[in-house]
């Protein structure tokens, strides 16, 4: 049990309506509730008009858990919740991490666009829908939307998904153990990406044994060939969370390899990994500083004499994914500044609150990590505060401002950060954040106070 989360109380059980303050009693209270809303929504058909992005699972969650939860329909994102869990599922602990959750709006919407680009898998056969089905679970498995109900969630919606493209979708014929063994399997990805498909094997044999035909001439429509649409290709943004995802389950791999090693120093380094795995993993632009660090530690799984042979085949193959993903993820987020410089200069100032909203978390993070390894750990610190603030509220002022301002100075006179392109663009999204608080304390000064929402937690 996680304490303090937002989603619980001071020990650890989940915030719900029925005043339950005893985790299996509330345990039995939501399976019974929730598994005859759950029967219910999939004899309806589930959404209508769903699209299979952030609002339909959300309405999905929300129905299933709103007899228990003053939360349900509420993501992860909307009570800052990250986390993360461990799994034995190849004989070895693998840490399993999630999306980032304030990305998890615009990656269930990513999926639910790509979904739809495959006509939603109608016009599949069998084994063509299984094998469609598993890749979408587990991107959406991965996203995990919810600090709670992500199964029945999950399996709400590929009911509907499979009534939609003439298929009945089953999940009561097998047992809860097979299942989250498939999605653990294709969540810890223990297979490079030249054999993605093996990763989803599990995943696609389990969804073989719950769907079937349905009967009738409307799902045989739907099963026509003349329904299906051609693999699409994966967007940009579809292809950087997928580089992501195999920098992560590689980097928490090769982390615990150092963290091992004898020798002096190894632990250290191996910590250092996972810690920049975290960070690209929050910030993707963060690999930049940690691209270097994630070769090295590749290389050094690679060279090292206790580590070769076929006994140590996995741990080389994962030094070399780590290294392989890790240059991707670079190249993509230099892609995507450079496709920002041409659209501006560098330095030009936002022209929205959201741009800056984004230019801010990104060049602070970096800037405060430059003034941390310059041994300007309050600066950082505080600059690091005021990140976590505008994550939540695209506004700049009063002691958020003055410790920017602070970090400002400091970084413009450290050699390697003064003159920087993140320092510059710092400055254009400060100048904008701030123009809009001055703006919104003036409209406070003569507008009606807001009531806070009856669902909503004090901070």
């Amino acid at each position: 049990m996680v304490r303090g989360d937002r989603f619980s109380d001071e020990n650890g059980v989940r915030l719900n309506k029925l005043g339950i303050t005893d985790p299996q009693q509330l345990a039995l209270a939501e399976t019974d509730s929730s598994l005859l809303r759950l029967q219910r929504l999939n004899v309806q058909g589930g959404i209508p008009g769903g699209r299979y992005d952030h609002a339909h699972l959300k309405e999905v969650h929300q129905k299933l858990f709103e007899g228990v939860y003053q939360w349900a329909g509420e993501t992860r994102a909307d009570r800052e919740f990250q986390g993360h869990k461990p799994t034995y599922v190849t004989g070895f602990k693998e840490t399993m991490t999630y999306a980032p959750y304030q990305e998890i709006e615009s990656r269930l919407n990513a999926i639910g666009e790509h979904l739809g680009k495959e006509n939603n898998l109608k016009g599949l056969s069998k084994e063509k829908f299984a094998e469609r089905a598993a890749y979408y679970l587990d991107q959406y498995n991965h996203t995990h939307a919810f600090r709670d109900g992500n199964g029945r969630t999950l399996q709400a919606t590929f009911v509907q998904l499979g009534k939609e493209a003439g298929y009945q979708v089953d999940f009561a014929r097998i047992d809860p153990a097979t299942l989250n063994r498939a999605r653990d399997l294709a969540m810890v990805r223990p297979h490079a990406p030249q054999e993605a498909e093996k990763n989803l094997q599990a995943l696609k044999a389990m969804f073989e044994q719950v769907i079937s035909p349905a009967p009738g001439l409307e799902a045989e429509r739907l099963r026509d060939p003349s329904q299906a649409r051609p693999l699409a290709a994966l967007s940009p943004q579809m292809k950087a969370m997928d580089a992501r995802r195999e920098l992560e389950v590689t980097g928490y791999r090769v982390m615990d390899i150092v963290a091992n090693m004898p020798g002096a120093g190894n632990y250290e380094k191996g910590v250092a990994v996972g810690k920049g795995v975290e960070a690209t993993n929050l910030n993707p632009a963060a690999v930049q500083t940690h691209l270097a660090q994630f070769k090295q530690a590749a290389e050094t799984v690679v060279k090292h004499p206790a580590l070769q042979g076929p006994d140590a085949r996995q741990d080389q193959l994962d030094a070399k994914r780590l290294r392989a993903a890790a240059e991707q993820v670079s190249e993509i987020a230099m892609d995507r500044g450079t496709a920002v410089g041409e659209q501006r200069s560098p330095g030009a100032v936002p022209l929205t609150r959201e741009e800056a909203q984004t230019a801010f978390k990104v060049a602070a993070a970096q800037i405060a990590l430059g003034l941390r390894e310059r041994n300007q750990v309050l600066a950082a610190t505080r600059l690091q505060a005021v990140v976590a603030h505008v994550e939540r509220n695209p506004y700049l002022g009063g002691l958020n401002r003055e410790n920017v301002g602070k970090a400002l100075d400091l970084a413009a006179q450290m050699p390697g950060i003064s003159g920087s392109t993140e320092l510059t663009k710092l400055k254009g999204a400060v100048e904008v954040l701030e123009k809009v608080h001055r703006g919104v304390e003036q409209d406070a000064r003569t507008a009606p106070s807001a009531k806070r929402g009856s669902g909503e937690l004090e901070r």
